[in-house]
């Protein structure tokens, strides 16, 4: 009797919907995870090609931001020849948070300010287009910046802090793939200019040579340091790769727990549906002598085989739609090489995961259907 009953509930106008519903559920997931995959690998092989050093900064104790930290500039002078023997630089650095105006718009942001620009960019692998400023009056904007604000070699903006306000030229466009392209640098007397105050600095950067044991070294510099400073370690391009990776997957975890919670109230609305719409074939099964028992079954058959029918569906209609959409990016931008792709036990994993929820969706009105009036044997 269970063939022909779920034939006869399989011949329903609204099956099709009903998988079509969970294709689509499924579609989206699966498309985010074959994206979320080529990114993840772009940024692991990033991790093994960037190899940096070390590098620390000093700071103020006390201090919630580098623009809040305080260090006066002779105790840096003093500092920069204490630990010359341990560390391959050290850069001193005035960072603001300062208004820049362009013809584009304002904006707020930070400055740096460094002894000497060319070193600062050479020891930060950057990429600069035009030159490097030189003097107080010229600066070197970030790519993020520039994009931005729409700015250009050789336009001229006007900083602002505290209502002290100096104007620069750019002279150079720099790229170093950090939060440095967010930034404006400038030569330390401008932001001094900026601040009117010749006596305090930032930070304190420095990485420890490659013969120097970097724990011993760090022990020796902190005892060098007045209560008032303290070393931090500088977050690297590693470190930084596999928290934005992190944070990835934990996003995707808590959209995937949405993804299937919406699945499983799709199964709830199709197995009513279907308790609805085929109530003279249920009474029907009823009356040739099925149980209650068969009944919820046949609900929960019903509900279970939609759902994977319409994850392996769903499946191929993510997989293959980004894959469609990466090579219609390439057709339109040649420099864009996106391929999205999907692992096996993600595929696995998804169709299981979507069967539970589903499964979990249609238990109460499978339940409920057993139990009703018109499911009773007729007398």
């Amino acid at each position: 009797m269970t063939p022909l009953a779920m034939k006869m509930l399989f011949r329903r106008g609204g099956t099709a919907g009903s998988a079509l519903s969970v294709t689509l559920i499924v579609a989206i997931l699966t498309s985010m995870n074959a994206g979320v995959n080529y990114i993840n690998l772009q940024a692991q092989e990033l991790g093994t090609l960037v190899n940096i050093g070390e590098t620390y900064i000093i700071i103020s104790q006390n201090s919630t931001s580098v623009s809040d930290s305080r260090i006066d500039v002779s105790l840096a002078n003093q500092l920069t020849r204490s630990i010359d023997r341990y560390v391959e630089y050290s850069l001193p650095q005035k960072i603001l948070s300062a208004t820049i105006i362009t013809k584009s718009g304002n904006r707020t942001l930070y400055v740096r300010g460094v002894e000497d620009p060319e070193n600062f960019f050479k020891l930060g692998r950057a990429y600069v287009n035009g030159s490097i400023a030189k003097g107080e009056a010229e600066a070197n904007v970030g790519e993020i910046v520039a994009r931005i604000l729409a700015i250009d070699l050789g336009d001229e903006v006007r900083l602002t802090v505290n209502n002290n306000a100096v104007k620069f030229k750019v002279v150079g466009i720099f790229k170093t793939l950090t939060q440095l392209d967010g930034e404006i640098i400038v030569s330390m007397k401008a932001t001094m200019q900026l601040t009117k105050d010749n006596n305090k600095l930032s930070l304190i950067e420095f990485a420890i040579k490659d013969k120097v044991d970097g724990e011993e070294a760090i022990n020796i510099i902190t005892e060098l340091l007045p209560r008032d400073l303290k070393v931090v370690k500088a977050q690297q391009l590693r470190d930084f790769i596999q928290n934005m990776n992190q944070q990835t997957l934990t996003f995707m975890s808590l959209w995937s727990v949405t993804i299937y919670a919406v699945a499983a109230v799709a199964s709830y609305i199709i197995a009513t549906r279907l308790i609805a719409e085929s109530r003279d074939e249920m009474t029907m099964i009823r009356a040739l002598g099925a149980k209650k028992r068969m009944l919820f079954t046949l609900v929960l058959i019903y509900t279970t085989a939609t759902a994977l029918l319409g994850s392996i569906l769903g499946i191929a209609l993510g997989t293959v739609g980004t894959q469609t959409a990466s090579t219609i990016l390439r057709w339109i931008w040649p420099s864009v090489n996106i391929t999205p792709f999907l692992e096996a036990e993600q595929a696995l994993q998804t169709i299981l995961l979507t069967l539970a929820s589903s499964t979990l969706g249609c238990l109460y009105p499978a339940l409920r259907s057993a139990r009703t009036r018109y499911m009773e044997q007729p007398l």
